[in-house]
């Protein structure tokens, strides 16, 4: 089957322009929390924070930027990137955040809720194919046999507004489960944030692969 042609990004940029965020992260604290595996145990996080957002994910896991694709699927690169993977399980699990450049110019709410709103009927009108398409440019990245484990859904919180769901696919590690979240802060700063993991994983897992979806906050 030949390649599909690149696609328009579902999630337009509101303004034109604005400077390349340099990236800055800092690990700021490892912290205990209980709960998050499997059995109640505790388990450790670490603290990132990168010059637009703030976020958690397990202690253990290893940034990497190995063997990730780093251009969108409309050919743009993000202003600023951070990932892990679980390297105590034989990189059975990833995370990747990407944040967008800040715009120049006026942000209004109204701009905000239509870029989002148009990204999120674009997913939900979205083909087989093109979902494939999509997922298939970050984290294990999908090759088939996509499918919704929770729909689409638009989410308004800690000043952001957009869009997530759950998902699993068939990858080259073979079935995967996974959650994408996307949604732009009242700076207007997009944040793109994608949890997968094997399918024998994220079902051991899945509190603490979902908590860290759950922790992104902005920096702004």
């Amino acid at each position: 089957m030949p390649p599909l042609p690149k696609k328009k990004s579902v999630l337009p940029w509101i303004l034109v322009g604005g400077g390349v965020a340099v990236m800055a992260v800092t690990i700021v604290v490892v912290v205990l929390i209980a709960g998050m595996f499997s059995g109640g145990k505790s388990a450790n996080v670490v603290e990132a924070t990168t010059t637009s957002a703030y976020f958690q994910y397990p202690e253990g896991w290893i940034q990497n930027s190995q063997n990730v694709t780093v251009i969108n699927e409309d050919g743009s690169k993000p202003a600023e990137r951070f990932s892990a993977i679980n390297t105590e399980k034989d990189a059975s699990a990833l995370f990747v955040y990407e944040a967008g450049a800040r715009p120049e110019g006026a942000v209004t709410q109204e701009k905000i809720h239509k870029a989002i709103d148009q990204g999120f009927a674009a997913q939900l009108d979205a083909s087989q194919d093109e979902l494939i398409y999509m997922r298939g440019t970050s984290g294990f990245g999908c090759v088939g046999d996509f499918a919704y484990t929770q729909e689409p859904a638009t989410v308004e919180r800690d000043g952001m507004y957009g869009y997530s769901y759950g998902y699993t696919c068939l990858s080259y590690k073979g079935a995967i489960e996974g959650e994408y979240f996307v949604a732009y802060d009242n700076s207007g700063v997009s944040h793109r944030l994608t949890v997968e993991a094997l399918a024998s994983e994220w079902n051991n897992n899945k509190q603490a692969l979902t908590a860290i979806i759950a922790s992104l906050r902005p920096a702004a």
